[in-house]
This record gives C-alpha cells, structure tokens and sequence, in this order.
C-alpha cells in the first residue's frame, strides 16, 4: 500500500494527487499538522519537504520522480512531458509561492514580487503558444506536466490572473482542467483550507469550476 505524506492545500502535494488520481491507485493519506510534524517527517526523509511518498520500505521525495514511480511512461510518456513539467513547476508553481511567501514572511520585497509576475506572464505567453496546437501541454494526452499545471495555475490565477481576451487558449485548457475528475476532486478537498491563504480570493474566483 501506498502512504503519502501531504497536505490537501500544498500546491506541489496538489500535483502529486492529481497523477494518483488519474491512476486510480489506491493510497493511504497522511496530513501534516494531523497526522505527523515536519520534524517527524525528517527521520524519514531528511529535507521533511511535502509530498513523500512511502513504498513498502521505499522513501520517495519530489513531485516529478514520485509522480513517475507511480505512473512510469503512462503520465511521463516523452521528453516533451518533461519539458512542460519543469517549466510549469519553475516559472507557475515558483513564481506562485514567491509572491505568497513574501506575504507570509512580510518581507514587501516589491522588486522580487515583480520579477514573479514577470515570470508568470511570460510562462502564460508560452502556454498559449502551446495550447493553440494541443489539447494538452505535451500534446494531445494528459500527462505528467497538466499534473503540475493544474495546481500551479489554481493559484496563479487568484494573485496574477490572466487575460482571457489575450489567452483563450489557456482559458480553455484551465476550464478543462477544473472539470477534470482528478483535480476537481483536489479542488474540492482543499476548499475547507482556503482561509490559509494570505492573499484574498477574488469574488469571481470560482467561475470556471
């Protein structure tokens, strides 16, 4: 059986849901704060970063390598998966925590939350290149990088949304996305955590779910 180690509102432990909810696998889910503290999760896994997954007696950190334990070439079927997985970690999900953590940690650092956004548009520019050929990122099957755009672009899309007049594209593969049994699901079990986040919700943010 398969234990991971997480929390419903993580946005990396998101990714990681959604890919065992395409599977279809069955796992067992410990929450932090519930179930166990990051120093607890040290012992077994030094770095005590979230999402872990437990194998029988293996320890497997990171989303990209604990998503491919999982799936194997089902969800990392080619380098262009790949390519999209990092990118959408680094330049949405990155960008997305640099803002949130300079909330968190009061550190109003204007220069660095700008350069963020930058980083998100440029990414959003690059999606819709992207998605004007494909129905997905890596073509025209979900994989492992629609895993990690998801989440990324959930929260994106509350501190730096997109144009939809310059990025139907994207707007179309988002709303695709929301309605996607495997991350409506992940949507729907992080709701009662949504008071966590530091910056506000905008009023129509629920509009494409």
């Amino acid at each position: 059986m398969l234990t991971l180690y997480e929390h419903p509102f993580a946005l990396y432990c998101q990714k990681v849901l959604v890919a065992l909810n395409e599977q279809g696998v069955a796992y067992d889910v410990l929450e932090e704060q519930r179930d166990f503290e990051r120093a607890e999760l040290a012992e077994l896994w030094p770095p005590a970063s979230i999402p872990v997954l437990r194998d029988g007696d293996q320890i497997i950190g990171e989303t990209s390598i604990i998503i491919e334990h999982v799936a194997g070439a089902q969800l990392v079927p080619s380098l262009e998966a790949r390519k999209w997985d990092r990118l959408c970690d680094q330049y949405i999900s990155d960008a997305v925590q640099a803002i949130v953590f300079d909330t968190i940690e009061e550190r109003f650092d204007q220069r660095a939350v700008a350069h963020a956004r930058g980083r998100l548009d440029m990414v959003y520019g690059m999606l819709e290149t992207q998605l004007s050929q494909y129905e997905f990122l890596a073509g025209d099957t979900f994989t492992i990088a629609d895993c990690a755009a998801a989440p990324g672009l959930f929260y994106a899309l509350a501190i730096h949304p997109w144009s939809e007049g310059t990025h139907p594209q994207l707007t179309r593969y988002y709303r695709a996305l929301a309605h996607r049994p495997s991350f409506a699901n992940v949507i729907a079990d992080a709701r009662p955590y949504r008071h966590l986040f530091p910056l506000p919700w905008p009023p129509d943010f629920d509009r494409y779910h």
